[in-house]
């Protein structure tokens, strides 16, 4: 909650006039409780998980041989875009229970510990834009070591086996997965807040962008228009569906946005000879 009762109290503290996005955040955000605000980060997770899927949905009804020919596991049959949901929704009901019980609460103490801003100014752009990299970086490392050790014996039958019942994945597989590893992944997106502090608004801006990467990265399909043929190191679907295709004894493919941690630590060639062979 903002420590302003009017628009020019908060302009004088500022020293200088509310751009519109700030008066707008003012209006939005003045008189509400810090623990709402950090609450709408599962508001944002409920949202795009039922929103994100629909596109390819859609494409897979209104375009199923485009769809087909870009499938990247073509041989495994593809069941109903609406059945497909269905289940989705139904096997998600812990996860949704979570987000709307203790991990809002969890969230805002975290928020709180880490120096995380509500309030006025807003950051710029190239604030925003800075920390999502620092963010992104951060993350991406360190779901890539939690994801090796997932796949030790331990980590895999104890935690990670539920998640690679989905040998073809759809983007609903993003989060098929064990509480646990789901808990676990999550504070991987903490830790970036958590050495370099930013605006509640930019964390919002995180999580939808890796709610949006997962859905991709399971989506199964490989299209002309995927993101991953435009921007470098990201393995999009093509890289982490090969991850499902190899099941529980694959030694690659690791990383969860980037691929240069598989590059680096060598733990891509499974997957380069995968390519080579079908390329062959």
């Amino acid at each position: 909650m903002m420590p302003y009762g009017t628009a020019a109290e908060a302009e004088a503290a500022l020293g200088r006039s509310m751009t519109w996005a700030e008066a707008l955040w003012f209006r939005y955000s003045a008189g509400m409780p810090d623990l709402w605000l950090t609450w709408h980060v599962s508001l944002v997770y409920l949202v795009l998980y039922v929103l994100v899927p629909l596109p390819v949905m859609v494409l897979q009804k209104l375009a199923p041989g485009y769809a087909l020919r870009h499938k990247l596991q073509p041989g495994v049959p593809e069941p109903s875009p609406v059945s497909t949901y269905v289940e989705y929704i139904r096997d998600s009901r812990g996860v949704t229970l979570a987000a709307l019980g203790p991990f809002p609460l969890i969230y805002s103490i975290a928020f709180k510990l880490f120096g995380v801003r509500t309030g006025l100014p807003l950051p710029s752009v190239w604030e925003t834009a800075t920390h999502l990299v620092v963010y992104s970086l951060v993350e991406d490392y360190t779901s890539y070591w939690l994801h090796r050790f997932l796949h030790t014996r331990w980590g895999y039958e104890k935690i990670h086996r539920v998640h690679h019942e989905k040998t073809a994945p759809s983007g609903f597989a993003a989060a098929y997965a064990t509480g646990t590893e789901l808990s676990l992944y999550l504070t991987t997106l903490f830790l970036g807040p958590a050495i370099v502090p930013s605006h509640v608004t930019t964390h919002w801006l995180l999580f939808s962008i890796r709610i949006m990467e997962a859905f991709d990265t399971h989506s199964g399909y490989h299209f002309p228009f995927s993101l991953a043929r435009f921007i470098p190191f990201y393995g999009g679907a093509e890289f982490h569906d090969y991850h499902h295709y190899a099941g529980e004894k694959t030694r690659s493919n690791f990383s969860s946005v980037f691929t240069f941690c598989d590059y680096i630590y060598g733990t891509n060639k499974g997957y380069m000879y995968h390519k080579r062979s079908l390329a062959d």
